[in-house]
């Protein structure tokens, strides 16, 4: 059985939505069907009410610039949070590349630097993952960028983002395909692009816009990622995200209502 969450980011403004307290919204979330909430380890603030609420923090995410340079520092305070919360898997986005810089040598640091997280990672007993990050200038936003990492560090493993490899003209089905083997946590993310929608599209680098939608409500194939999942016994969280949404409230409801009859 799959078991669904979403960003306590889109939570937080599902709340601000409502006009209800964060306690609340987090209370009718678990009464909506989600159990766990994806964490920013830069925004924890309100943290302390998943627990109380029978949420679990599924994995805390953070965003690092390893071409700069690699700050330890950072990393440790990333595994603590985990700790604290009692989540068993981070995420880290090694940066993005400067504009006119030296990619083959950021790219040598991005790596150093994930594979300095992976081994304190493991010290501590937490899984490092690492998502198909949709950005012009990111090293991870294709099946080949996503593989060199994976390569390179092989306790590294996959938080796989439904949404994000189309951005680069990827193919989502073959890009399970390469990567459902290391996969140990999931972003439900639907994308629009074969109408207008709501809320703040994303511009691909060809010119083609990416609309945020409830899952199910998109392009992307999601009704056959999900059975490609529970097919290959894949039992972790799979998290409902849709930055950029007109309405938090509603995209968690709609999506809900949509994927607790496929995910178990």
């Amino acid at each position: 059985m799959l078991h669904l969450g979403t960003f306590f980011h889109h939570i937080k403004l599902a709340s601000a939505e409502r006009g209800e307290s964060l306690e609340k919204t987090l209370a009718w979330l678990r009464e909506t069907g989600y159990e766990g909430a994806e964490l920013d380890a830069d925004d924890l603030d309100g943290t302390e009410y998943l627990k109380k609420q029978g949420i679990a923090a599924s994995s805390i995410y953070r965003q690092y610039r390893w071409k700069d340079g690699i700050d330890e520092d950072r990393m440790i305070e990333h595994i603590r949070f985990a700790k604290e919360l009692g989540s068993s898997k981070i995420m880290a986005i090694p940066g993005l590349f400067g504009r006119g810089g030296n990619r083959d040598e950021e790219l040598k640091r991005m790596i150093e630097g994930m594979s300095r997280l992976s081994e304190l990672a493991g010290d501590n007993g937490l899984i490092l993952t690492i998502e198909d990050y949709d950005d012009a200038l990111s090293p991870i936003a294709t099946i080949k960028g996503m593989k060199v990492f994976l390569d390179a560090i092989p306790d590294l493993k996959v938080a796989f983002d439904t949404g994000n490899f189309v951005f680069s003209g990827d193919d989502v089905i073959e890009a399970g395909d390469e990567f459902f083997s290391r996969t140990v946590h999931v972003h439900l993310k639907d994308r629009l692009w074969s109408a207008v929608g709501k809320g703040d599209p994303k511009e691909c680098p060809d010119g083609r816009l990416l609309w945020p939608c409830a899952v199910g409500e998109g392009d992307i194939p999601m009704s056959g990622l999900i059975d490609e999942l529970k097919g290959i016994g894949y039992d972790g969280f799979v998290m409902a995200e849709f930055f950029g949404a007109a309405s938090y409230s509603d995209n968690i409801k709609r999506s809900a209502d949509y994927l607790l009859g496929r995910i178990r």
